[in-house]
């Protein structure tokens, strides 16, 4: 099969949540073997090592964690910091932070040994702006991001090269629901903000995720891209 990604091995976690199904999808359209891993990964901290395990030779690892589902959509994520409750802090560290790290930590001997492979995370553009109501969301996914910036650097002495996208207002249903964005004012309050004056198609970011996995990313390291229209520097 021909594509960017021919003959490569992709491990894509999360693969019906978020952004997975449309990584899955546009992966499996360019040539590579993918797994999609729908596997609950609060079950336990080796979770993560024996899929990939499992899994056997990666050369792609996407790691996607989209949060609790008691806690979404957006809607239900936002409340001051001073009700902030601790079960909800844990419970994003149990499925955003803990996963990331795992994962990473369980994908990179096998790569430092080939001295080849990509780990694209999905992770937020919310650490790079205040959003009023996020503040544990936020800080969960701002340890994602500083903890891949690090993880980059090291990774770059072994010719292995860690990145992420920072989404913001990706129309999916984990964060907007259907009803949600068929709701004229929702729809209005969230493009106000953003200066493309439109919500991302799940597609956009996919090419995004896709581009950091082929050759054109070899020089990149520990970078966490933004793809909100224009939110996150505006």
């Amino acid at each position: 099969m021909s594509g960017r990604l021919a003959g490569r091995r992709a491990l894509v976690t999360s693969a019906d949540r978020y952004l997975g199904p449309a990584v899955v999808d546009l992966f499996g359209k360019e040539g590579a073997e993918v797994i999609a891993d729908t596997s609950d990964y609060t079950k336990g901290p080796d979770v993560p090592r024996k899929v990939v395990e499992k899994a056997g030779q990666i050369d792609i690892l996407v790691p996607i964690f989209a949060g609790p589902l008691r806690i979404m959509p957006f809607t239900n994520m936002l409340g001051p910091v001073t009700e902030a409750k601790d079960e909800d802090l844990q419970a994003y560290l149990n499925e955003l932070v803990w996963p990331m790290v795992r994962f990473v930590r369980a994908v990179l001997p096998q790569m430092y040994q080939r001295r080849s492979g990509k780990i694209v995370a999905v992770t937020s553009a919310s650490p790079m702006r205040a959003i009023e109501g996020l503040a544990i969301y936020t800080g969960c996914r701002g340890y994602q991001n500083a903890f891949l910036m690090v993880a980059g650097a090291e990774a770059a002495h072994h010719n292995v090269q860690i990145n992420g996208i920072g989404p913001a207002f990706i129309e999916n249903p984990s964060y907007f629901t259907p009803q949600m964005l068929g709701d004229p004012n929702i729809r209005k309050s969230l493009t106000d903000v953003i200066p493309a004056e439109r919500i991302c198609d799940t597609w956009e970011a996919a090419e995004l995720v896709l581009s950091l996995a082929t050759d054109a990313g070899n020089f990149l390291a520990g970078q966490i891209i933004p793809i909100s229209g224009g939110w996150a520097t505006h």
